[in-house]
């Protein structure tokens, strides 16, 4: 296996990584924290990184990648409001991270299916500003 695809798989690794723990703990927050609204919107969070994390999956398959252990932890989540500014991070990094794969990847199909993952991760952030000022509103 050449040097470029043995990175692409360690970045596509981490990519897959960080959307399974993402699924995790919104999974964990909508059972933690919130009314119902709140809830289902943890939930719909999860749903949407966990299809992320299906394509990476596929695209590791494509790649002919062996994927062994996926390290899932659960995060502190004590404090609502702060895990949410967390959060936030993590989706902008998020939206990074798919802008840097779509120009790594040579295929125009994998180059698109990533901008529409760097959109969805996008909305994420906007929708987190929101339920942020929700929370900070109910505090």
């Amino acid at each position: 296996m050449e040097q470029n695809t043995k990175q692409l798989i360690e970045i596509l690794m981490q990519g897959l990584q960080d959307e399974m723990n993402s699924a995790y703990n919104y999974i964990a927050l909508a059972g933690r924290h919130g009314d119902a609204a709140l809830k289902q919107a943890f939930l719909n969070y999860a749903s949407e990184e966990l299809k992320h994390a299906q394509k990476l999956m596929q695209m590791l398959q494509d790649l002919d990648a062996v994927v062994e252990d996926v390290p899932v932890v659960l995060d502190e989540m004590d404090d609502l409001y702060l895990y949410l500014i967390e959060y936030m991070a993590r989706e902008e990094s998020a939206v990074f991270y798919y802008e840097a794969l779509s120009q790594l990847m040579p295929e125009p199909e994998v180059q698109q299916l990533c901008r529409e993952m760097r959109g969805e991760e996008q909305m994420h952030l906007n929708g987190m500003r929101a339920l942020l000022q929700q929370v900070k509103e109910q505090g």
